[in-house]
């Protein structure tokens, strides 16, 4: 803020002397007695000290409103920025300000050919306990730290996980294992266990 204001001083203080520098040297000839000279020189030397004074006390206030106001411009911004970042973010937003959230667990593996195997696994096996045995599998296979609470990633709301985990989420079957699906965390089998639906 110390350069602005020196900016700002600087500028005005050239801006008052050019006013000033030619008002004197109009009232000096060569026939102006040497007293009337130094009087001529005294009263530009009184006017431009209260110019600056001015100057000075003109230049403060403005960087002082700069200062008080920077904070607002920055919270202003900074909300501006998140609020329009995206569309989807937007959307995100309203989402978790709607009724719509899911329970879900899944299992995450790196190796495709291993989630499609514990797929079929699963798939092939009684429906009846699929909860079961699909938290016994991620708790023997999944990468995720979700795996001590059989893949269990609780309850949340559209916009908190990555896009295509989220689009099977909110927009696959209920009670049915969903997968293998990519991301770029790796490969999931997905199940669905609740989900509610946005109030109309």
């Amino acid at each position: 803020h110390r350069t602005l204001f020196d900016a700002v001083v600087m500028a005005a203080v050239a801006s008052s002397v050019a006013r000033i520098a030619p008002s004197a040297r109009g009232k000096v000839s060569s026939r102006t007695p040497v007293r009337r000279v130094a009087g001529a020189s005294r009263d530009a030397g009184a006017k431009s000290v209260r110019a600056l004074s001015g100057v000075v006390e003109v230049a403060q206030i403005a960087v002082d409103s700069l200062e008080d106001a920077l904070p607002t411009i920055a919270v202003g911004a900074s909300l501006g920025a998140i609020l329009w970042s995206s569309a989807g973010a937007l959307k995100g937003f309203a989402a978790l300000l709607s009724g719509e959230e899911a329970t879900a667990s899944h299992i995450l593996v790196k190796d495709p050919t291993l989630a499609q195997s514990l797929l079929e696994r699963l798939q092939d096996g009684p429906q009846d306990n699929l909860e079961d045995r699909f938290a016994r599998e991620a708790g023997k296979f999944s990468e995720c730290p979700s795996k001590s609470k059989g893949g269990s990633l609780g309850t949340f709301k559209p916009g908190q996980m990555v896009k295509e985990f989220n689009a099977a989420v909110f927009e696959g079957p209920i009670g049915a294992i969903q997968g293998p699906i990519k991301t770029d965390f790796g490969w999931h089998l997905i199940l669905v266990t609740d989900r509610k639906e946005k109030e109309a």
